[in-house]
């Protein structure tokens, strides 16, 4: 197996972990931000691969011709690529060219060189992406870890960037399985089973000051590695920490805050309600998962268009993105016809319950709706279309037609709602949280180890098949 795009921490403090447990050989290319000058223990250590030379390091020209033969069915466009990264994003469009250039050929350097079983990315930043299009290019199965939010710490491996395209790696009981999700969902209903939720973001000097060791130390590398300087534009956004951005980003956020104070954490008046929870960005689940959908503003739009004077939209931020948002944010949503704000600190719960229809791009509320029997509208590639209650959106000139069906739709039976959680848990294993700043059990190494080892044995008859084909 080789890893790619894993930083330091988890190639130090769980790869050699699982792969001690594993039947698997594992090699790794580390994180682009990394090289042999601030890493030097990797010499002695030859299943570490790098992205760039410690030294003096110069972009090659763009060639437009290779990246664009990089894209096609199941790998997202080059831009999209660009666009989901949330540092390449903010750089010179001729400059990203050049070094979405250098990456791509080093992947195609190191994959012939090593020739592995499978590659395993990720679905953050620019070099995912190309992780996956230089596999399809070179026939190399790729695959990245997703893992569940309700009930946490179960995962699986999807095939491509997508939470959609999950692989069940071996059959499951049936009867344990359905066990294990009426556990879940009665869990679920009776509120002791809730989503992991990442703390918001502090305000004002409390977050600079949080953030301020990160960045600093982030700094200190960049400075420490001789000609990673220039590199680290590409990979760190903390590197471009100063007093001054400090200062501005705490200003934004007290106003934001103060922007915040007058909404409401509940509906502002009665009667029924489409809802739909904006992401935080960027992130992958809409930045890469939904590229598509990533402006929310013009989702906000198109979703006022589409429904009834008799129902209202209620636009719920999310709480770990309200320094986002500030005055002129929350007047243009509350400027589209019927388009409500409320509290990012509303109960999101309470608001589910009583919902004519949610509105879901890849969020964990979406899931949470299903759960519940709402009505859930998915306009991005999202597993949840396995529940009953659960609608794609198609064509925006289709959305009012598909809203007023979805809103006259009979509430599904709990055992319809089971047999698909059934369906939608069918590929995970035990595993592990993905929130890599707490250290994993034994336990929790060893349901990743066996993932690994249960992926050997699913790529068995994948390479006989793909060689018979050949």
């Amino acid at each position: 197996m080789l890893t790619v795009g894993w930083p330091r921490e988890l190639l130090e403090g769980l790869a050699s972990d699982i792969a001690a447990r594993s039947a698997l050989r594992f090699s790794h290319l580390a994180h682009p931000r990394h090289s042999l000058a601030d890493w030097p223990d990797a010499a002695d250590n030859d299943a570490i691969r790098f992205f760039r030379d410690p030294g003096a390091f110069a972009l090659p020209e763009a060639d437009a011709e290779l990246l664009a033969a990089l894209e096609g069915p199941g790998v997202p466009t080059i831009h999209n690529m660009i666009l989901g990264d949330r540092v390449l994003s903010k750089l010179d469009y001729e400059v990203v060219r050049r070094y979405a250039t250098f990456i791509a050929r080093r992947l195609a350097a190191v994959y012939d060189e090593l020739m592995p079983s499978a590659v395993i990315g990720g679905f953050d930043s620019l070099h995912a992406g190309l992780s996956l299009a230089i596999a399809r290019r070179v026939g190399i199965p790729w695959f990245a870890l997703h893992f569940s939010v309700i009930p946490p710490g179960l995962a699986c491996f999807c095939d491509r960037l997508s939470p959609a395209a999950r692989v069940q790696l071996a059959p499951r009981e049936a009867a344990d399985l359905r066990i294990a999700a009426d556990e879940a969902l009665r869990g679920f209903e009776s509120r002791n089973l809730k989503p992991y939720a990442y703390l918001p973001p502090q305000r004002g000097l409390g977050r600079a000051i949080t953030h301020l060791p990160a960045r600093t130390a982030s700094l200190f590398r960049t400075l420490r590695a001789r000609g990673g300087r220039e590199f680290a534009r590409f990979t760190d956004e903390r590197t471009r920490y100063s007093v001054g951005a400090a200062m501005l980003q705490m200003r934004q956020s007290q106003s934001s805050y103060q922007a915040l104070a007058p909404l409401a954490g509940s509906p502002s008046r009665p009667g029924p309600y489409v809802l739909f929870g904006l992401h935080t960005q960027p992130e992958s689940s809409i930045d890469v998962w939904a590229p598509f959908y990533s402006n929310q503003m013009w989702v906000i739009e198109t979703l006022s268009r589409s429904i009834p004077p008799t129902h209202r939209l209620l636009v719920k931020i999310h709480k770990s993105d309200v320094a986002r948002y500030a005055g002129a944010a929350i007047d243009r949503m509350r400027s589209f016809p019927g388009v409500e704000v409320v509290h990012p600190f509303a109960n999101s719960r309470d608001l589910l319950e009583r919902a004519s229809l949610v509105v879901s791009i890849q969020g964990t509320m979406g899931l949470e709706a299903a759960l519940l029997g709402r009505p859930v509208l998915l306009l991005g590639d999202s597993p949840v279309a396995v529940f009953p209650s659960a609608a794609r959106a198609g064509s925006p000139a289709d959305l009012p037609g598909l809203v007023r069906e979805m809103l006259a739709m009979p509430l599904p039976s709990r055992d319809r709602i089971l047999d698909a959680y059934c369906d939608y848990l069918a590929p995970f294993m035990p595993a592990c949280h993905n929130d890599w700043r707490a250290k994993k059990t034994p336990d929790e190494i060893e349901g990743l180890a066996r993932m690994f080892d249960a992926l050997c044995d699913y790529l068995g008859p994948v390479a006989r098949t793909a060689a018979a084909s050949q």
